[in-house]
């Protein structure tokens, strides 16, 4: 047994040299022992610190062994301690109340030290305790006792014997007095004499008993009388009094009266404790349910604030975009309400000016051959001049009237109805009107070997032209070249935009028709042209894509349908047509802006 675990057991021995031979005999083992030399410093030690084992000594001072082991098993957190009786006495009547207590096992001093080891040692190995339900400490404290006797001799002699069995008693030699000293202290028990000046036993009685139901007092009533007779008993019980005793009865008839109140009272106290402890655990778990409960709700109303908020950004990203478009078009439309104006202002004059011009020419050619023969020479060099001015005012009022009706083509950007359209005409107005972008350093080269008319919205194409050939003279910084080349691809018409500006980064290839998206400065962009672009080629069933490396330029390349049966948007629950990424450059296929 040299290797034994240190178990710590508690001796309970009143004699001190026997507690020793213990003491030695079990750390020999290797066992941590604690000794108290009487039963109340033994239950305030198991207060302090809970033993794997109590051997308890039968005859002990106050309170015997078999009290103690009744004390020990009416509270939940100690009811599973192994106990082993220890007595001086063979006597069976010693051993049945020793088990009858609730010890475990039962073992003379005088037996063999082996066997007393193998005792322990059994014990030991039945486990560790039970996990008690509550972790606080145990209580365990001395009963306290109220005497209540007009007789200071009686009131000595009771005193003494109650201590003699291990309580704390209080004497006092009144019934007010009784009442003053409850007021101010608490008692387990309190013995009360029958008969008193001033205030009898069953008033007193009646009194306490009204006191314990009104405050939730926990003591017990003990009536003492030299008359015991049947009426004094009934009166006392139906005053309140747990019990009668009478004087003249042994003393430990009383002490047992009063132990077995007492346990009740401790054992009543104890249910009230567990009681209390499962409605404290049932509301910790209602609690903890709780907690769960609101826990799952605040999920659930999180993930559906989500999904609101989520619902929420679509919903505002849409309006985003469609204010954006109607921006737009409110800008396009009043440009070209602006451009209609101007060509017809434009247009009259113009008329004017061309049908006097052709008359001042015809009357010119008139008079010249009457005039030659006449003329100095020079008045020949001055006519001469007149032609030459003639035609050169001729050329510049052609070129106006090209002007008009290449304003007037760009005008249409309001018509939104689907009719046939001359690409290369649209293509021509749109490079009119960007002229004083292209100057003398950019330099447009026109492929046009697709179909020369195409069915759609005039006015939305328009637009996207606009945007695409702005976007690619607003990507070049010095000189350079932008291809304009129009080609059939099956149904579709083919429009490609190539410029040899410096390309659009890698980093920002998926943004660049994102609404409110650009790369210009603060007031020279506005981030939707190529947003509003994809949203009108998507409303024609077309394809936007840009390809594009970084310093070698980019291709933008519009492909929408030539009967232009789509050209009023998909049908509901239908959606447009998805570019396809091109293998062999960085392709963009998504409404992204690239208002570069």
């Amino acid at each position: 047994m040299t290797d034994a675990p240190a178990h710590r057991i508690l001796v309970v021995e009143d004699s001190p040299t026997q507690a020793l031979q213990l003491q030695m005999t079990l750390e020999r083992q290797g066992w941590s022992v604690t000794v108290c030399g009487d039963a109340e410093s033994a239950l305030e030690q198991l207060g302090r610190t809970m033993p794997d084992l109590a051997m308890v000594d039968y005859h002990l001072p106050r309170m015997n062994g078999d009290e103690f082991v009744r004390r020990v098993r009416l509270d939940m957190r100690t009811r599973g301690l192994p106990v082993l009786m220890l007595t001086d006495s063979h006597a069976a009547d010693r051993e049945r109340q020793g088990f009858d207590s609730g010890a475990d096992a039962y073992v003379p001093k005088s037996v063999d030290t082996d066997i007393l080891l193998s005792r322990v040692g059994a014990l030991l190995r039945k486990g560790a305790l039970p996990r008690p339900i509550s972790q606080a400490p145990v209580a365990f404290r001395q009963s306290r006792l109220l005497v209540v006797d007009d007789s200071p001799t009686y009131l000595f002699f009771i005193t003494a014997q109650l201590q003699d069995d291990g309580h704390e008693v209080v004497g006092v030699s009144s019934g007010r007095e009784a009442l003053e000293t409850i007021a101010k202290e608490k008692f387990d028990c309190i013995v009360v004499d029958l008969v008193m000046p001033e205030m009898s036993g069953t008033e007193l009685c009646q009194r306490l008993d009204m006191l314990r139901r009104q405050h939730d007092r926990l003591f017990q009533i003990i009536i003492l009388t030299s008359r015991d007779s049947k009426e004094d008993m009934m009166r006392g019980l139906e005053a309140g009094a747990d019990d009668f005793v009478g004087k003249a009865s042994e003393s430990e008839i009383l002490k047992a009266r009063i132990r077995a109140l007492l346990r009740r009272k401790f054992l009543h106290e104890e249910n009230l404790r567990i009681s209390g402890e499962f409605r404290d655990k049932e509301l910790e778990l209602e609690r903890t349910r709780d907690e769960r409960r609101i826990a799952q709700e605040r999920a659930a109303m999180t993930e559906a604030l989500e999904r609101s908020h989520a619902e929420l950004e679509a919903a505002y990203r849409e309006l985003q975009d469609t204010q954006s478009q109607l921006v737009q078009a409110a800008k396009m439309a009043s440009l070209g309400a602006l451009v209609a104006g101007i060509a017809h202002e434009l247009n009259n004059p113009l008329a004017f000016v061309g049908n006097h011009l052709g008359t001042i020419a015809r009357c010119l050619d008139n008079v010249a051959p009457e005039m030659e023969g006449h003329l100095s020479d020079k008045g020949a060099r001055d006519l001469d001049k007149m032609r030459q001015r003639l035609d050169a005012v001729r050329l510049g009022v052609d070129r106006v009237e090209d002007l008009v009706v290449k304003l007037r083509t760009f005008s249409r950007l309001d018509e939104a109805e689907v009719k046939e359209v001359e690409v290369e005409e649209s293509l021509e107005s749109v490079l009119t009107l960007l002229q004083h972008k292209l100057s003398s350093r950019i330099t447009v080269e026109r492929k046009f070997n697709g179909p020369k008319r195409v069915t759609c919205q005039p006015g939305p194409l328009n637009q996207v032209l606009m945007n695409v050939v702005g976007n690619a003279i607003d990507a070049i910084d010095g000189a350079g070249t932008i291809t304009l080349e129009t080609a059939r691809n099956g149904s579709m018409f083919h429009l490609s935009v190539r410029d040899t500006g410096h390309g659009i980064p890698a980093a920002i290839r998926d943004r660049i028709c994102e609404p409110f998206f650009t790369t210009k400065p603060v007031g020279a962009g506005t981030g939707l042209g190529l947003s509003i672009s994809y949203s009108i080629i998507q409303r024609h069933r077309g394809r936007l894509t840009f390809h594009s490396e970084e310093g070698q330029g980019t291709e933008v390349v519009i492909e929408i349908p030539m009967d232009g049966t789509s050209a009023a948007g998909p049908a509901a629950g239908e959606a447009g047509p998805v570019s396809p990424a091109d293998p062999r450059t960085d392709t963009v296929a998504r409404p992204a802006s690239r208002s570069v």
